[in-house]
């Protein structure tokens, strides 16, 4: 059992040796999915455009991140955080990324979460796949919801994903 063990962790550090930077999968929380509204915000929209502010920042520091094309509609948050799993394992990923922009409260919400990718082990030694950690890194921005006419979110984004580049200095 112990040499088991002791093969296990060797083959989980091998795996994250083979890369010097692992990926980052960077995902969409939506939370709002209604359609847009006449004269009233477009989520899909606003959560597009702060996601991809956040992975442009990143990339360009020099960081590998891949976009998720992860399509599970969010009713089935089970079934799409299975997907996000399985997809950020064949890409070798090891940091879950997630942005999301909404109101909760009648506060405007604009929040960038970066998750570790654990090993998952089977039966005894085995490696069964991936799994969320503890937040490594949490920042939110909380605006009155009528802000949401003016917000930039590729702006906030960028500022964003720059405190978190701060914090996590190689």
């Amino acid at each position: 059992m112990r040499r088991e063990l002791m093969a296990a962790v060797l083959a989980m550090a091998a795996g994250l040796a083979q890369a010097d930077d692992p990926c980052m999968l960077a995902f969409v929380q939506a939370r709002d999915t209604a359609p847009a509204v006449a004269g009233g915000p477009d989520w899909a929209s606003l959560n597009q455009r702060f996601n991809a502010a956040v992975i442009a920042t990143l990339q360009a520091d020099g960081r590998l991140v891949n976009p998720a094309s992860v399509t599970t509609p969010p009713p089935d948050a089970q079934g799409q955080a299975q997907a996000l799993l399985a997809e950020a394992d064949k890409l070798g990923c090891r940091t879950l990324t997630e942005t999301a922009v909404y109101v909760q409260d009648n506060m405007l919400v604009l929040r960038l979460r970066l998750y570790p990718l654990l090993a998952e082990l089977g039966n005894g030694t085995t490696i069964v796949g991936l799994r969320v950690g503890t937040p490594l890194f949490v920042t939110q921005r909380d605006l009155p919801a009528h802000a949401v006419t003016r917000i930039k979110p590729d702006v906030l984004g960028e500022m964003m994903a720059a405190e978190y580049l701060r914090h996590d200095r190689r």
